[in-house]
């Protein structure tokens, strides 16, 4: 039984072999496979009957004729992809009677004669792209009823007629990606009410009118991306509800109507970024359990809207980065994302974060915060995010952290610091503390460089050992106040002869006052960063910082009516002045006493007192008249 089988299967392959063409291949049963560059006529081919499956490509073929083919009877797929196809007549493939899918891609046709797919009727898939096609006539797809698959990408296709696809009630799967549609009909897609996957990126369009998409009740991808639409309707997603797959990324979409993806609820994957995205409306999505990543990076947009994530409780990555005008983030923007496990922050130009911005992220396993610009970071920053495993802070303008600002996170595994200006002072000690029990933790930890003070600029932080703050820092941001009351600035003057440290905000008058000890220097950074962003945000208000320390009376400036100021010349020069004023004093203080000594001395010559002595001159030795004078 066995040797018969052999036999007839061998039987099988001489008489395939006896009918394959010359310069083809029949090496399986049912196949017929042509690929030689010396092809250049098909009829010359003589391609025998028998074949279900006919594979013709890379050959200098111009043209596919009536005369082609005879009479493909069982013929199921037809390929003739990769050719150099100019023309095809109207009745090339009327000897097909049987075929299911025909592949016409990569060929230079720019043109299909009316009529020419009229007799495959049980045709299921077509393949026309790649090709340079302008136009194509509103009945060519007219009998192709059973057609699921239609591939009309990458041709120079401006325009459709709103009949084209008027009969393809079973269609699936359609291609129009990468032509020159800068328009849609309004009834085009009327009668695809099977269609799973619309495929329209890279083309011109400007504008999804509402009922564009109205009868598309069994579509899953819709591909949007790299067009110019500038307008989307508020509407035009109402009637897809099993929408699972939406890319709009690489328009030119400004504003987002209000409610644009409220009845999506189907949504696993959404691009929005590459978007000029000026602002986002406060009520934007709808519940949406599948979704599991956004993507909303490289934009315009300056802020986020709170509560705006809140309906995407099952979304996993997030991505916002890349937005140059976002400064800042309200409180409860992430709130409700309590499965996130990705979040991307990064190269923005975020100056400050709120202490319980991820309070609702507690599965939360990687934050990247890179490439912004924080003034300060609170300290229990990252104590609600329980699972944190990564976090990225390199390259952010970080100086200084507070010393309990990762001990919150204990499941920590690796920590990106590098590429920051590291302030070496008291401030640091206690993080230093940190960094040294968690160097494993910490990426490439040799290069935290200290950037400051001069005498540490430039040492690695693990090795700076004298962090000391021997001076005091005075911020005058937005306006000079001088009119504070003599009561306060004597509270003020006190608090400072010994020893604390103050935090005032003056606006007309001493707002509030907070004295802090200054055995803790993390409480001093926490002051400091705390309360001075907010306060100068918010209301405009001048906040001055005084630290004191009492082993050194030297006074350092940080910052004087916004500019930064050389705290080594600053000293030097007030020393300079300090020392000429001092010898100035000694010198006129030498001069004045000179000067009382020599008056002592001539007043001193004077202690005798005068005496008067009368002389007594005989009467008889005098004139006559001298003596009348002297009686």
């Amino acid at each position: 039984m066995t040797i018969m089988i052999l036999l007839f299967i061998m039987a099988r392959f001489m008489v395939a072999g006896a009918f394959c063409p010359v310069k083809c291949v029949c090496s399986k049963k049912d196949l017929l496979y042509c690929k030689d560059r010396s092809i250049t006529d098909l009829a010359k081919l003589a391609i025998p009957h028998n074949f279900t499956f006919v594979h013709i490509s890379d050959t200098q073929a111009t043209e596919v004729t009536d005369d082609s083919f005879q009479q493909m009877l069982i013929t199921l797929r037809l390929s003739l992809d990769s050719n150099r196809l100019t023309t095809i007549t109207p009745g090339a493939f009327q000897d097909f009677p049987l075929l299911k899918s025909l592949k016409l891609s990569n060929n230079a046709l720019r043109s299909l004669p009316p009529g020419v797919f009229h007799t495959l009727i049980d045709l299921e898939q077509l393949f026309l792209d790649r090709n340079l096609l302008l136009y194509l006539d509103p009945l060519l797809f007219q009998n192709l009823t059973n057609l699921t698959e239609l591939a009309l990408n990458r041709n120079n296709l401006m325009e459709l007629s709103h009949e084209l696809l008027a009969h393809q009630v079973n269609l699936k799967i359609l291609n129009l990606s990468r032509n020159k549609l800068s328009a849609l009909p309004k009834d085009i897609f009327r009668s695809l009410t099977k269609l799973t996957s619309l495929i329209l990126y890279e083309n011109s369009l400007t504008e999804i009118t509402p009922s564009v998409f109205h009868n598309l009740p069994d579509l899953v991808k819709l591909s949007l991306y790299s067009n110019v639409i500038k307008v989307i309707d508020k509407d035009a997603f109402y009637h897809v509800p099993k929408l699972r797959d939406l890319t709009l990324h690489k328009n030119c979409l400004q504003t987002l109507a209000d409610g644009l993806f409220l009845y999506v609820n189907e949504l696993e994957a959404l691009s929005l970024y590459d978007n000029p995205l000026t602002e986002l409306p406060n009520i934007l999505f709808g519940k949406m359990d599948s979704l599991r990543s956004l993507w909303l990076y490289n934009t315009s947009l300056s802020t986020i809207p709170n509560f705006i994530f809140s309906n995407l409780t099952n979304l996993e990555t997030l991505v916002l980065t890349r937005n140059r005008n976002l400064h800042s983030l309200p409180p409860d923007t992430f709130t409700g994302l309590r499965r996130l496990v990705v979040l991307s922050l990064h190269t923005n130009n975020i100056t400050s974060l709120p202490e319980g911005l991820f309070q609702d992220l507690p599965n939360l396993q990687v934050i990247s915060l890179y490439n912004n610009h924080f003034d300060g970071l609170s300290e229990n920053l990252f104590k609600p995010l329980i699972n944190i495993q990564a976090v990225y802070l390199n390259n952010s303008k970080i100086m200084t952290l507070p010393g309990n600002f990762l001990k919150m996170v204990p499941t920590l595994e690796r920590v990106h610091l590098d590429g920051n200006p590291w302030m070496c002072d008291c401030r640091l000690k206690e993080f230093k503390m940190w960094l040294v029990q968690n160097v494993e933790k910490v990426y490439n930890s040799t290069s935290l460089l200290c950037h400051s003070p001069s005498t540490l600029a430039g040492i690695p932080v693990l090795k700076a050992d004298e962090l000391v703050c021997p001076y005091t820092t005075i911020n005058v941001m937005n306006s000079y106040v001088s009119s504070t009351p003599a009561s306060s600035w004597h509270n003020l003057t006190s608090m400072l002869t010994s020893g604390k440290e103050v935090i005032s905000t003056v606006t007309d008058q001493v707002v509030s006052e907070t004295d802090v000890s200054m055995t803790d220097p993390s409480l001093y950074w926490h002051f400091y960063n705390r309360t001075s962003p907010s306060l100068l945000n918010n209301n405009g208000t001048t906040t001055v910082t005084f630290f004191l320390n009492n082993s050194s009376h030297n006074m350092q400036v940080e910052k004087v009516f916004r500019y930064n100021l050389p705290y080594g010349k600053l000293i030097y020069y007030g020393n300079l002045v300090n020392l000429t004023m001092q010898i100035c004093y000694i010198f006129v203080t030498c001069f004045s006493l000179m000067k009382i000594r020599k008056l002592y001395q001539y007043f001193h010559t004077f202690n005798e007192p005068v005496v008067l002595v009368r002389m007594l001159i005989p009467l008889g030795s005098l004139s006559q008249g001298t003596k009348r004078q002297v009686l």
